[in-house]
């Protein structure tokens, strides 16, 4: 360590009552998320509490070093890492509170802190009756820090959406070292409130980017800033808190998030769906989304055959079958299944076994299983092939999904790379995890490559380098291309209104690297 970080650790240890580690083997544990990025910090910190917080941003401030939150470190896109001061937002902290559930006739209000497991606020509001639809598959690695800066979804963002829908507001603490409550028109410094209202007036005049939000409107989209706010009649704290949704760490750092939960359906539904074809798949996905079912997951053949290897006692199918799992909820779910069956019979698509419909909670849950076993079974698959997320979160209007689909196996089959794809198909949101070689020299050139392809082909039918988990190392080089430099130029407007230095998680949101570039 250099004599700089010795004395800032011996500061920070004099002011703040949480922990602080820069021994190597805690510098090493926390120089990776589940990206393909390795980037060793100076520091990690564990805060007991927000002052905790303010106390490190200051002195890191002044020291110039630079700061990132970190929830669960389950950022694909490589934006949980950083080289300087490493904040911990999970068990290991201070910041694990739940509050008390306030129910208001449908809705469910309350309030958690940044630390707090995300399957710990569902279980709380399931007790009462309730739930937040924005549920992640990592939702028990998960915490509503990282949920609300990455702008969190999972498989039912089809029917209910992101979590930005379900947020009232926010406590952050910003880059100066000031706490703010969205809610607290007080707490919010009179510059911060102006130049939010500037930019707001600045995007909504300029006409290119109105059409673009306009036109995203509806997508499932959580690249850059989550600038679609600023078409809102939304006051002043509710676009600031909207506006640190997807931020990522880069405006602020979240330490409480208040949350409506939604009231749970009444009875669920799950069909599996069986076909020859990938691009068949893809194509039925958009007349069945508009059934109003609440959730469409797809798995191609070697995504199935994956976890059919490791789990044989899934009710999964034999031979070469790409899956759809449909799920309905609600006292329409019946009607929805029908209206699905009558599609598949009028379409003709070719089946490679007949649908199967279950009620049962368990055997649903039998059915989700297989879903859900898969990310852990590619992530530690082979030695000598490693499922790298380097174009894991793309995102199409459902529209294009067959077509996507099959221009995404041609780019694959070229490289001649086997790729489970799997993820959110009927919000068009799909998981591509081709298996690399690590001992191939060439490797670093090849991830590239796939990347470049990839999001150009993304970029063809009018998508997003990342529909859900935010943005990263992995994502920043290609925002421009998706977004455009009038937009960019707005989003830089906002970094700079936050974080006129830049010294809140730098490199995430824009930046211009190589993939593999940090290790």
């Amino acid at each position: 360590m250099t004599p700089s970080t010795v004395a800032l650790a011996r500061a920070l240890r004099s002011q703040i009552s949480g922990d602080v580690w820069d021994d190597d083997v805690s510098r090493n544990r926390y120089a990776r998320d589940f990206s393909i990025f390795q980037t060793v910090p100076q520091l990690i910190v564990a805060p007991r509490d927000t002052g905790d917080i303010v106390k490190t941003i200051v002195l890191a401030r002044d020291a110039g070093v630079p700061v990132t939150a970190r929830g669960g470190g389950t950022s694909t896109g490589g934006c949980a890492t950083g080289s300087g001061i490493v904040i911990l937002l999970n068990r290991l902290c201070g910041l694990t509170r739940l509050g008390d559930l306030s129910v208001d006739g449908s809705d469910a209000v309350v309030t958690a802190e940044a630390g707090v497991v995300h399957d710990a606020l569902q279980t709380r509001l399931r007790e009462h009756g309730f739930f937040l639809p924005a549920d992640p598959s990592s939702g028990a690695i998960s915490f509503i820090g990282g949920n609300v800066s990455t702008k969190a979804s999972g498989p039912h963002a089809l029917k209910y959406g992101s979590i930005d829908r379900y947020l009232q507001h926010v406590t952050f603490v910003t880059a100066e070292g000031g706490v703010i409550d969205t809610a607290d028109a007080a707490t919010i410094p009179a510059e911060l409130a102006e130049g939010i209202r500037q930019l707001r007036q600045q995007v909504s005049a300029d006409l290119i980017s109105v059409a673009l939000l306009e036109r995203r409107r509806d997508m499932k989209c959580a690249s850059g800033y989550n600038l679609g706010a600023m078409l809102g009649n939304l006051t002043d704290g509710e676009l600031l808190a909207q506006c640190l949704v997807g931020s990522v760490g880069t405006l602020g750092i979240v330490v409480n998030a208040t949350i409506r939960g939604q009231a749970i359906d009444p009875g669920r539904a799950t069909t599996l769906l069986c076909f020859r074809s990938l691009e068949d798949a893809g194509d039925a996905v958009q007349a069945i989304r508009d059934s109003g079912v609440a959730a469409i997951e797809i798995m191609n053949s070697e995504a199935v055959r994956i976890v059919r290897e490791r789990h044989p006692e899934l009710p999964l199918p034999d031979g070469e079958a790409h899956i759809l799992l449909v799920e309905y909820s609600g006292a329409t779910r019946h009607e929805q299944v029908a209206s699905v069956e009558s599609h598949l019979r009028d379409a003709g698509y070719d089946m490679a076994a007949p649908s199967e419909t279950v009620d049962g909670e368990g055997e649903q849950d039998t059915l989700w299983r297989a879903r859900k076993a898969l990310l852990p079974l590619i992530r530690n698959y082979r030695s000598d092939r490693q499922a790298w997320p380097v174009v894991n979160d793309v995102g199409v209007d459902p529209v294009h999904l067959g077509p996507f689909i099959h221009d995404v196996q041609n780019i694959f089959k070229r490289f001649g790379l086997m790729a489970p794809i799997y993820g959110h198909a009927g919000s068009g949101n799909l998981h591509l995890r081709p298996f690399f070689d690590p001992s191939d020299p060439d490797v670093p050139n090849t991830v590239q490559r796939v990347a470049d392809e990839v999001y150009a082909t993304a970029f063809k039918y009018g998508g997003t380098i990342t529909a859900e988990h935010g943005m990263g190392r992995a994502r920043a080089p290609y925002l421009e291309r998706e977004w455009g430099p009038e937009m960019v130029a707005h989003m830089r407007g906002l970094k700079h209104l936050f974080d006129p230095a830049g010294h809140l998680n730098p490199g995430v949101m824009f930046g211009d690297g190589r993939q593999l570039a940090d290790g």
